[in-house]
């Protein structure tokens, strides 16, 4: 009897970009400049801004992690990551993370970004801390480091 080989070898680097680009797609709707009447309705229900089109891409980010490893896929879940983070295939965490995903959409959706990107400074730089004190790579920083920068930058510095 001859020997089966498996040939699957991961996902491929287009389906890949096909993810990232339906997260940007998702996300940069939000940032489209509407008519001007439109503008007051839009703020009441959290629409419009780059603070919330920042908050939905970090929430597409967390949501698609999360649910990545909750099934199991921590594999795909480090190359969403560009493999500069590693992330475990665990249930508890990866459920967690969907909710941290969860309140983020709630927030950009009502209109609540900079106040939740103050608030959401704290958990990001715990995660920095924590990869630093444990000896892990300084590479697995970079992303975490970036979505930091922009919770400042939509917290503090944006009107």
């Amino acid at each position: 009897a001859k020997e089966r080989r498996s040939t699957c070898v991961g996902p491929s680097i287009a389906s890949m970009l096909k993810l990232l680009l339906a997260s940007l797609a998702v996300s940069s709707a939000s940032v489209l400049e509407p008519k001007k009447a439109a503008q007051p309705a839009l703020r009441l229900r959290g629409g419009g801004g780059l603070g919330s089109a920042i908050l939905t891409m970090s929430a597409a980010a967390a949501g698609s992690t999360g649910a990545l490893m909750y099934i199991g896929k921590e594999d795909l879940a480090s190359l969403l990551w560009l493999n500069l983070n590693q992330w475990p295939a665990d249930k508890m965490l990866g459920s967690a993370v969907v909710g941290w995903a969860v309140g983020k959409f709630i927030c950009a959706r009502n209109g609540l970004a900079k106040e939740y990107c103050q608030l959401n400074i704290v958990p990001m730089l715990l995660m920095i801390l924590a990869n630093v004190m444990g000896g892990g790579p300084m590479t697995a920083n970079l992303l975490p480091a970036c979505f930091t920068a922009a919770y400042v930058y939509v917290g503090f510095v944006e009107d």
